[in-house]
Order: C-alpha cells, then structure tokens, then sequence
C-alpha cells in the first residue's frame, strides 16, 4: 500500500522516489522492464497534488515516467495564470482543463469515471465545504463500499475536488447522492493520508494481511514555531505528525513500514513554483543518496517483492504487535463447545479418507461464508486425531498467510524459517498427518504449489471457492456447505444462547432458525446475543423481525465472542462482495430484488434481445435512468449483431459463484441465493429504489407477447420474481400492462383484473376512452373480469369494447370479431347457450376469412364452440370439433402448447360425460387424456395453478365414473380447498369442484355434508349469476334432492315449488325447459312419497314438452327421470293388479272354500 503527500510543485519529489524504488523492484525480481506501481500496490491514496499522482498510478496505471511528464503538465498549466479581482489566486479552468488532457490521453475520453475494476485500488481525500468540524474527508474511490461510500463521479471532478486548496483554487460541487455537495481539498488535517488508508485497508482486505505501506511525503516544511505566519494552516497541513504517528503504530515491526520525505532544500519552493520542478528533482535526488534513506529504499523493495511478515489488515488501526508474535504456529484448534449435527458430513469425509486406497486424499468443503466450513473441517481433525500422526491447520486467505503460517512451522520445528523448509519436512515425514488449508478463497491462489511432493499426506481444503474441487483425490471428496439441518439449527440455537430445551422455546428455536436460513453462523451469533443480553427467544423474533440485519450487526459489540470469531455473518459476505467485478457486482444486485430461489437464464437472455428492440420499456420518465443502466449492463452479453453471447453471461456467475454467493441447481437449471444473504445485499445498495426499477426493468424487458409453449412457461416462473418488486410499478401503464399479463397467464386473476383496471383508467386519462390503446386494454381488463368468474362485468366490457372498435375500426376488423368471441364466452357461462352458439359460428366464419383456418384466432374460436355444445349437453358435436383441433394444434403448434392442452382437457370432459349415454364407455379414453395433460400442466404450471386443477377435477369424475368414491373425494377436497384461497369463494372453478363434491358425498351415502356443500354452491351462484339462471336452477335441484334423502321431503318440496313459481312468472322471457324440469323434479318427489294422482297430473305434457326441445343440456336428463317415473308408476300399476287379482282369488278361493263345506 502507498500513499503521497499532497504538497504542490515539490509533491514532484514523491514521483522522483517512487522511480528510484520501482527501479530496485525491478533488480530484486530480474525483470526486462521497470514494473508500473499499479503492479505492486493494491491500494493507494493521496490527498491534494498527492492525489493527482495516486489517480496517474493507480487509476491511470502509468508508468512512473509517464506520470512524471503528465503530473509536471498539469502543475505547469494550473498554476500559469494568476487572478486579481476575485478570492482564488488561480484560475480553476486552467487546472481542470490541464487534468482533462492527461485524463483524455490515457483513457480516450474527457468523462472517464473515477470508478474502475482495475488491480490497484485507489482513492483520494477530499473535505465538504460545509463541515470540516471533525476533520473527517470524504474519500473519492475508485471502488465501492457498502457503509459511507463517496460520490460516484469523474477522474476529473474528483481530482479537482482533492486539489481545490483553500485561497488557491474556488471549490467544486458534485452531485452525492442526489445533493450537491460542494467540496475543498483534503489537505486540511489530512495532508498525509496513511492513517486514513490503514483504516480503509481495515474495511476492503478483512480477510487478508498487509505486508508493506510505503508512504512519500513531499517534502519538509520549515519548522513551525509560535511565531510561524499562517501558523493554523501549517499544523492542520503538518504531515510530519502523522509520520510520527505512524512510525509509533509500526514500532513492533520490522520492514513493514517504509516513510521518506525529502528533508533539505524544498522549503523555500512553494506549492506554485511550476518553474523550480527542476530543483525538486535535484534536491530528491541528493536525499535517495543518503545512507540510511539508500538502505531503506533496498529493504522496502525487498518486502515489495518477498514479505518476510505481514500483519491481517484488520489490525492496522491500533499499535501492531511484534511481528514474530504474528507468526507464531498455533496447533490445530479445537471446533467450537457449540458445534452440532453434520453427521452426513463427517460421514462422507470419513468414507472419503479411508476408502481403502493407499495415497494422499484431498477433500474440498465449499459454501457461503458463515456455513460452518472451518468449524465441521476442525470437528473431523479432531475425531479422527488418533488416525493422523499430527493435524495442521494453515490459514490459505492469501499467499501470504500461507507461506507465513507455514514458515512458522518450520520455525516451530526449529527446521528453519522458511515455508519451503516446512513443504520439504512434511513430504519426508512417512507418516499420515492431515493438512488443513483453511479458507482458500482466494480465487488467484495456486494451492498446489503448497502441496508437499510426496504421495501420503491427507489434505483438506475449506474455501468459498466451489472451482477448488478441481483438488479433489478420491471418492466423492467434496461436499457443499450451505444451511444446517432444522433439528441441528435449533440445537445449536438452544446451545449458544444457553435457553432451556422444552416444547415452547423449540417451537420459536424453529421460527428463529427459519429466519435466518439455518446459517450455522448467523444461528450461532444471534444465540450469542441471546445470551449475553438475557432476552426470551421470542422477545429475539420479534427484535429480528423488526431490526433483521442490524441485530446480526450487534454481534461485533458482544464480549467475548464465540470461537474468538470476530466477524459478524455480514462481515463475511462483505469480504467476497469487495472481490467481485462492478459487472458482477451490479448482476447481483439484480438478483437481489428478485426472489432468491429459481433465478433464470432465460430472464437475461430474453431481456437481452429485446432491449434493442423496445424503444422504451417504461411510459413515464421516473424510470429512464434505469432503462439506460440495465441496457448498458446487458450490452455487455451481447455480439455486435445484438444476439445473446452466454460465455459473458456465465463468466460474470462464475465469478460471483466462486465465492459461493450463489448457488446453481442443475435439476432446474435454476441460480438461487441464500435467503439471508439475498436479504442483506439489499443493505448494501446506496438508492435501493434506483436498484429496484433497475430489477423491474430487466424483468418487463424479458416478457413478450410471443405464445409458444416456451413463452407460457417462461413467463409463469416469472410470478415469484414480480411478487418480490415493489408495487410502484403499477403507476406506469407500460409495465403494469406486462406483469398483469404474467399473473393472468399464472392463474392470479384477482391480481391480473387490479392492474389492467389500473392500466385502463390510466390510458382514459391520457388516451381518452376510444383510442386504441385504451380499448386494447378494456379487451383484457374484460378477459380478466371473465378469468375471475364475473361473467356480468365481463360482458358490459366487451361489449363496450365492440362499440369502440366497430367505430374506430369497423365492424369486419379481426379485433372486433376477436372481442365477439370471447363475448359468447360469457353468454355461455350465464347459460345463454344460444346467444353463444350464435357468436361462435359468427366469429369462426370470419376468422377463416380474414386470418386463415390455421390462425390461432381460428382455433380458439372452434374451441369456443366446442365449449359451448358441451355445455348444452351435445357432446357428440363438440367431440367432433375437438379431436379435429386437437389434431391440427398438435401437428402445428405442438403436444404441449397450452392450447392443445386446454383441447385435449376439454375433450376427456366430454368423454367421461358421454360415458353412460347410449351404453357408451368412453372412460379408459378419457382418463388416459385427462392424465397426460395433468402431468404437462404440473410440470409446466405446479400443482396450484387453476389449470392445473381444473384437469385434476377432471380425473376425479372420471375416477366417480369408474366407481372409486374415495379417490374422487380425496382429489375434490383438496382442489375445492386450494381453490376457494385462490380463486376465492365466488369463482366459477370453486362452484363447479364443490357441485362435484356434493354429488360425491350423496354418492357415499354423506348426506348431511352433501347438503352442506350443495347450499354454499347455491347461495354462490344466486349472487353471481342470478336466480334466473339455469345452472343456477341444476344445483338448487340438486340442493332439493339432497334434503329428500335426508327425508326432508317438505323442505325439498318447497324448494322446488318455490322455483316453479318463480320460473313459471318468467314464461314470457324464457323457453319453457326451466318449467319442465322442475315439473319432471317434482313428480319424482311425488312418486317417491308414492303420490301417485299428484305425480300424474305434473307428468301430464312433460314428455312432449321435452321431445319439442331435443338440444336442450337437460333433455336427456329429463328423460332419463321421465324414464324412472314411468318405471315406477308401472310398477306401482302392476301392484295394485297384483293386489287386486290376488284378493279376486282369494275370495274365489274362499267362496269354493264355503260352498264345499255347505255340500
């Protein structure tokens, strides 16, 4: 690491260094060129000139001489031309636009923006104008952080805000997070930023170790006295202070630290002084040839090139302990005293070791940070240490710490202090030890060069890093750490927050483990929170529900901390976020307001040729920036020709998936997240809301209005990713128009009718109500009132639909046969069969005409039809219609096209009806069509989709049919409760399950739960459809027969009689086949009381009413009860002959009986 003084003209001296010192690097490593600083620093820092030469190197990632030439042209320039009459010395202009040339010579444009995925982290100091109170900068990155990040802007803008030195150059304003903040250098109390650096290398390198910070001031100042001039401004710029400071922090360490500032000779050269840049370069050069700064310079760039120690960067805040404390070996440790569960685990470990096979075994635990890697690796040292001669436990987080523990045990051995001697020691030692490289994250580390040369030795390796199973030797030797087992989550709870074991505190163990994704890490730490503040588990649930992420946050306050861990869970994904490409980064964000499980490809690919399509995705202009960001983000997947280039695509999850931040299952072919960290990386967005319309973007550019099997597929897994946006989405028309179309197409009616109501009234208000626009919209607003079992809503909105396109389009235009179309629809579901009929035919004619009898339009006009005869019962005709459509869907659009599917349901349903009429036994038939769709739309939509159950309704009256009641029952209980939470209790799908249901339960002889049932189905019906209603009229028939066999017989009566009244008043508007059957329902009370005159007189003209109307749905009902009620009256004629034949004989026979005796 390295920072740079700021200085002005003599901060040259800092370049002039840094020269000499890359030039030994380049001796240590015998290489042809002189290395560039960017490829020996990670990090580095400047405040003021100072920051102008970390941005050339680090940033820039020049060459050292190339930096001297471009620093000196924008010195020489900014400090060119005074001004008189204003409160700067120096005009701004000149010295941005001198910043502006180098900037546009090393990148190729002006606007280059600070932030860059480049090898050398850099960042400068800045001050707000308006608050320099705690002399606290603002520091400008060229990476990002999660917690008080600077501004995002350009290399130019934050070089000038670094160099705008109070009196010398006017500030500058730059937009932070949406507010202009005006800023000022930094070189008021931060003129030499090392401290400010070790601190930012506590927060960016939590897991790594820090071996070298190099810090070059630009030069000495003359001292400062009681009676200096300026005196303020000279202590608050003093960075001799800091070096002191500094040098005390490092006291314990040898060559870690490395000050040089020139000390003689560019005091008297001031900040502005372009033209003595040639006396800076002397004087620099007179200090490197002093003794001790020509040592110092050899020593530093030997531990530039070869660290002999390193100190973890989290330490650097505070004084740093002797350096040979910090590589003293510790044994193996033990796993934690809370460690529970992973049997599985350690099995699989155990089967792998000792297979039997003779030679080295190598085994990779991987998984998120905080799964319990290094934990379940020091549980099996320590069960099997009597099977090892010795356990080592190396900590593999970089090649230093590895080569550093290492070392220590060669050291702890007294071999030597080198970590080859210790590679050496181990492959002689013939012996089986077991080498624990514990996390190998690091996705640059070579681990084999690690490996002793020798074939014993176990090895195994815990690392986030899923590509390390490349290491694996040996049966199934690796294994994914991802979330405990719930029973081993619970125990550890119970454990860590030492809470008593019983039935109460398991119940909300189980909630808390729920919450917190059974993360062996987070369920340790919020049992240690637990603990240490005496709270109740369910005073902890309630507090996590309400805080979540900062509670898990409150750990790092807890003393002392299990397993001396001091992380929080969070700590721990932020190590591996700070890893990632900004690409990669800005992925997974995307991700993260999508729902963590069955993330797709498909959402990326599809968004990604589209997005040079759709010209804007979004109406209004709130969400133009994240149309502009999520295009940019997916260019990046695409070939010049605009088509989708997967290697890009999957490089980027590579990267994020090499720190196990996300997870792929092959058996979907589906990414998810872990819940809890997909829960935090929303925290770590700065605009969350700029973040969300960026999700929902990608999300709408993804849909089409393409309807292959594919397209319907696609778009139902999308549900539970728009589940997962928030609903501002709704206000923009475009979108909400998109999304209504996912839910419609996934069953979610209620949703899908609330948003194009939504769309509609938003396209009134722009469009007016006749617009095209706005009538597209009302056809599928109508569609949804129908979907969600409104017939009455559905049909006053298609027909206003017609109005508006017969005006504006004309009567003969598809669209406007397209809305008559499904028109009938709703005419059939109020049993207004004719009107149906009538508008099926219509529409099918026109359709062949205008669109070919191969459309699509065409088919589901056919459809339609068939349908509708179904429902009137002439099951013959839409037969016909159905198994020719299927056969053509099938040869054109595919087996599994939802519209051949809906066909092939369609027709088992008539099949099975059909089974029983005319002797028929259609069932086999039926139930083998009825199965295969089941099994598609289970795979397509899940078991809950209406669809879905629609089919399975099916099968359970095939399965009434064969005679298997309890089947039937089971598969109607469980649809009607899915669909009365889905549906709700008003659909039409809820109505038509339970009217199954009932006739189920009078079929088993469950009379009371029959009528139940058949009572709800009424009420429903009456007050959606209306008493007028001839389905309506079945299920309060149905309702009447029900009582009768519960012997109600003057309820069922009454029932009926009722209806007779009602029905009969309505002759008028009506065809008389309601009358008849209530007529024909009545006389079979009658006969079944044995009423026999009453049962006459109601059956009097009811045959020939029925044989006037052979295509009514009921006719053949009707006959069959006609059928039973002659049956029975013949039967009851044949008694009373019987009755009466038999007393004529036996009074004959008692008459012969008589006179024999009289004889």
């Amino acid at each position: 690491m390295s920072t740079k003084d700021g200085g002005g003209v003599s901060g040259l001296s800092s370049l002039v260094i840094l020269q000499e010192l890359m030039k030994r690097v380049q001796t240590q490593l015998g290489l042809p060129d002189v290395p560039r600083p960017c490829e020996m620093f990670d990090l580095m820092a400047g405040t003021g000139t100072g920051g102008i030469i970390a941005v050339l190197l680090g940033r820039l990632e020049l060459r050292v001489e190339n930096a001297i030439e471009a620093y000196q042209d924008i010195i020489r320039e900014g400090f060119s031309e005074s001004k008189y009459l204003s409160g700067e010395t120096y005009k701004a202009t000149n010295m941005e636009n001198a910043i502006k040339l180098v900037v546009e010579r090393y990148t190729g444009q002006v606007n280059t923006m600070m932030i860059n995925s480049g090898r050398c982290q850099t960042f400068v100091c800045a001050m707000q104008a308006e608050n320099m109170t705690a002399g606290i900068p603002t520091l400008i990155r060229t990476y990002t952080v999660p917690d008080n990040d600077g501004p995002k802007c350009t290399i130019v803008q934050a070089l000038r805000a670094t160099t705008a030195m109070m009196g010398y150059f006017k500030p500058v304003i730059i937009d932070h997070s949406g507010a202009q903040t005006t800023y000022v250098d930094g070189g008021v109390g931060t003129n030499n930023p090392t401290a400010h650096m070790l601190d930012e290398a506590g927060r960016i390198f939590l897991d790594q170790s820090v071996s070298c910070v190099v810090s070059i001031g630009a030069g000495h100042l003359h001292p400062i006295g009681i009676r200096s001039r300026d005196l303020g401004a000279r202590i608050a710029k003093d960075t001799e202070r800091v070096a002191q400071e500094m040098a005390r922090r490092f006291q314990n360490t040898t060559d870690m630290y490395s000050r040089f500032n020139v000390e003689q000779g560019l005091q008297d050269i001031g900040p502005t002084d372009w033209e003595k840049m040639p006396e800076v370069v002397m004087h620099s050069r007179q200090y490197m040839r002093m003794f001790d700064v020509d040592k110092r310079l050899t020593q530093t760039a030997k531990a530039l090139v070869k660290a002999e120690v390193s100190v973890p960067a989290t330490l650097l805040s505070g004084i740093i302990p002797a350096t040979e404390a910090v590589k003293t070996f510790r044994d193996c440790p033990l796993p934690s005293p809370a460690f529970v569960g992973q049997k599985d685990a350690l099995t699989q470990m155990e089967n792998s070791f000792w297979d039997g096979v003779e030679g080295r075994h190598v085994f990779v635990l991987y998984g998120l940070g905080g799964g319990g890697k290094t934990q379940l690796a020091l549980k099996f040292a320590q069960i099997h240490r009597n099977k090892f001669s010795e356990a080592f436990c190396i900590d593999a987080t970089s090649v230093n710490t590895i080569e550093s523990d290492l070392a220590s045990l060669a050291a702890a051995k007294k071999l030597g202090k080198h970590y080859v001697i210790a590679i050496k020691w181990l492959a002689s030692r013939q012996e089986r030890w077991l080498l624990i490289l514990n996390n190998a994250d690091d996705t640059s580390l070579d681990l084999k060069r690690y490996f002793p040369p020798c074939s014993h030795g176990d090895v195994l390796i815990t690392t986030r890093n899923r590509q390390l199973i490349n290491y694996t030797q040996g049966p199934k030797a690796h294994r994914q750490l991802a979330q405990m087992g719930l029973e081993d989550g619970k125990r550890l709870l119970l454990r860590t927050s030492q809470v008593a074991e019983d039935e109460a505190n398991d119940k909300v163990a189980e909630a808390i483990v729920n919450e917190l994704g059974s993360l062996a890490l987070a369920i340790a730490q919020a049992g240690a929170y637990i603990c240490v503040h005496q709270c109740s588990l369910d005073s902890y649930l309630d507090m996590y529900r309400t805080y979540r992420g900062e509670l898990l946050e409150q750990y790092k306050h807890l003393t002392p901390k299990l397993a001396d861990y001091k992380w929080t869970v969070f700590t721990t994904w932020k190590v591996s976020l700070r890893k990632l490409s900004p690409q990669a980064i800005e992925l997974f964000r995307l991700l993260a307001f999508m729902h963590h499980d069955r993330i797709l490809e498909d959402t990326f690919r599809r968004a990604c040729l589209k997005v040079g399509l759709d010209k804007r995705v979004a109406f209004t202009d709130e969400y133009a920036s994240a149309e502009g960001a999520v295009a940019s983000f997916l260019s990046a997947f695409q070939t010049p020709s605009g088509d989708w280039y997967r290697p890009a695509f999957l490089q980027l999850i590579t990267e994020i998936r090499s720190y196990s931040l996300i997870d792929f299952d092959p058996s979907h072919g589906t990414y998810s997240v872990h819940s809890l960290v997909h829960s935090w990386i929303r925290t770590t967005v700065e605009e969350s809301s700029e973040a969300e319309k960026r999700t929902t973007i990608l999300l709408a550019l993804s849909i089409d209005r393409e309807f292959e099997a594919h397209d319907y597929e696609y778009r139902i897994k999308l549900v539970p990713h728009i589940d997962a946006l928030p609903t501002a989405y709704t206000s923009d028309p475009n979108l909400a128009r998109k999304f209504a179309m996912v839910y419609d197409e996934a069953g979610k009616f209620q949703v899908a009718k609330s948003l194009f109501e939504a769309v509609v009234e938003t396209d009134k208000r722009i469009f007016g109500p006749c617009h095209p626009d706005t009538l597209t919209d009302m056809f599928e607003l109508a569609n949804a009132y129908h979907r969600n079992g409104e017939p009455r809503e559905a049909e006053n909105m298609y027909t206003a639909v017609i109005e508006g396109r017969t005006q504006a389009l004309g009567a003969g235009h598809p669209d406007t046969y397209r809305a008559k179309g499904y028109l009938a629809a709703t005419h059939r579901q109020q049993s207004r069969f004719k009107e149906a009929v009538q508008l099926n035919l219509e529409v099918i004619e026109a359709a062949k005409r205008l669109l070919g009898p191969e459309a699509r339009e065409t088919f589901i006009s056919r459809y339609s039809l068939a349908a509708t005869y179904f429902a009137q019962g002439r099951f013959q005709d839409a037969e016909s219609i159905l198994t020719e459509l299927i056969s053509t869907e099938t040869e054109l659009l595919g087996s599994t096209h939802p519209d051949t599917l809906n066909a092939m349901e369609l027709l088992a349903d008539v099949l099975q009806s059909m089974s029983g009429y005319e002797g028929l036994d259609r069932l086999g038939a039926a139930e083998d069509i009825a199965t295969r769709v089941l099994e598609t739309r289970r795979q397509t939509y899940g078991d809950d989709h209406p669809r879905t159950l629609a089919c399975h309704a099916i099968v359970a009256r095939i399965h009434f049919k064969q005679g298997r009641f309890d089947s039937a029952v089971k598969i109607q209980e469980e649809t009607d409760n899915i669909q009365s939470q889905t549906l709700g209790e008003l659909h039409a799908r809820t109505r038509s399950i339970r009217k199954d249901l009932a006739f189920t339960y009078q079929s088993l002889g469950r009379f009371a739960e029959a009528e139940t049932v058949q009572r709800k189905v009424v009420e429903v019906g009456i007050r959606v459809l209306g008493r007028e209603n001839l389905d309506v009229l079945s299920t309060i028939i149905n309702l009447a027969k029900v009582c009768s066999l519960r012997g109600k017989w003057t309820e069922a009566e009454t029932i009926i009689a009722e209806e007779l009244d009602v029905w009969s008043r309505m002759s008028d508007t009506n065809d008389g086949s309601a009358v008849t059957m209530l007529k024909v329902n009545m006389a079979d009370l009658y006969v079944k009381q044995r009423r026999w005159e009453e049962a006459k007189v109601l059956m009097q003209g009811a045959t020939q009413a029925i044989l006037n109307d052979p295509e009514h749905r009921y006719m053949e009902f009707n006959l069959q009860t006609l059928n039973k009620i002659e049956e029975a009256l013949w039967k009851e004629r044949c008694t009373r002959w019987v009755y009466y034949l038999a007393g004529f004989f036996v009074a004959l026979l008692s008459i012969t009986f008589m006179h024999t005796r009289v004889l």
